[in-house]
């Protein structure tokens, strides 16, 4: 694999509009709500019990599960992660597309991120949570960057898996399909180049 100049200006352009978070223009939200969720994605964080409370209050979702999720999170990463090293155990050696240990550590952090803005799209009801224009040039930095996208959707389908089993003994079924629908909704846009 040829070694690709990181800091090249186009990279760092890409950089730059890389986004993938954003809610539909026709979406009723809040200007506080969406003043919350531009807050959070911006230091791409999670978000605090006090912010889920104020988000679930239109969605009706269980803003205390959500925060059970994000505090599982690294765990329920870990566990996604073993399980495409299992599937694809030579995908971190030297010649396979996560290695180096670098290119591996940020798709795990693609993973965290991607888990991140579903539960943001899960607590206001909202599963259409993709930027077009940040998408495309996540598109295209993937590409230069030779991403295995096969590889991280594989892995954000089972982190989904694992995020149904917070919610498995409960009866939250309106909370699983949004959650299931943003997950959805990431990798339908993350394998579609349009």
């Amino acid at each position: 694999m040829e070694t690709i100049n990181r800091s090249s200006p186009k990279i760092k352009e890409l950089i730059k509009v890389a986004n993938v978070f954003a809610l539909p223009k026709h979406s009723k939200l809040p200007e506080s709500n969406a003043i919350i969720l531009d807050s959070a994605n911006t230091s791409k964080r999670l978000l605090s019990l006090e912010e889920l409370n104020i988000l679930c209050e239109n969605s009706h979702c269980n803003a205390k599960r959500l925060e059970e999720l994000q505090r599982k999170l690294p765990s329920l990463i870990n566990e996604a992660k073993a399980m495409l090293l299992r599937k694809q155990p030579e995908i971190t050696e030297k010649g396979g597309s996560l290695y180096p240990k670098e290119r591996a550590e940020a798709c795990w952090r693609d993973c965290f991120h991607f888990a991140r803005i579903s539960i943001y799209g899960t607590a206001v009801g909202e599963t259409d949570i993709t930027d077009k224009e940040g998408l495309k040039a996540v598109h295209e930095l993937y590409s230069i960057l030779e991403v295995p996208v096969d590889a991280l959707t594989l892995c954000l389908k089972e982190l989904q898996l694992k995020c149904r089993e917070i919610y498995s003994e409960r009866n939250e079924k309106e909370d699983i399909k949004l959650l299931d629908g943003c997950f959805n909704h990431l990798a339908e846009k993350m394998n579609s180049k349009k």
